[in-house]
């Protein structure tokens, strides 16, 4: 049946259709269905994009906030570090050693607060490249 009608095309140089009605509905259905496919497979990929966007945004957010709170109790340690060499200064009556050994103190826990926001704030911008990222992805 096919056969005659390609036949019968090629005969009157293209009087009578190479293909028939139904070749050209399947074609045209097929066509549909693997338009439907990706587009339904674009919005699934879309769909994951945006939760990793939002994802991205929620890491960036705390860890924004734990460097604020980082900041905030350094903030603290060093007024009650102000408060503990103000007092050490006062009491005169104290000796050499002991002020020394207060004064090491004072100096270890400077540098674990200044490790730690560093630390923090590190982490913050990794999130924030993250997110930056995401929906960089998300948008192309």
């Amino acid at each position: 049946m096919g056969m005659i009608r390609k036949t019968a095309s090629i005969l009157t140089l293209g009087a009578i259709n190479f293909r028939s009605k139904t070749e050209l509905l399947d074609r045209a259905r097929n066509d549909r269905d693997q338009a439907q496919e990706a587009l339904e497979k674009s919005l699934r990929k879309r769909e994951k994009l945006e939760a990793r966007a939002e994802a991205a945004a929620k890491r960036a957010e705390k860890a924004e906030l734990e460097t604020l709170a980082t900041v905030q109790s350094a903030k603290r340690r060093a007024k009650r570090r102000k408060l503990k060499n103000d007092a050490v200064d006062a009491a005169g009556s104290l000796t050499r050693r002991g002020r020394r050994k207060a004064e090491r103190k004072l100096q270890k826990a400077a540098r674990k607060t200044e490790v730690k926001s560093r630390r923090f704030g590190r982490a913050a911008k990794r999130t924030a490249s993250d997110a930056v990222e995401t929906v960089t992805d998300a948008v192309t």
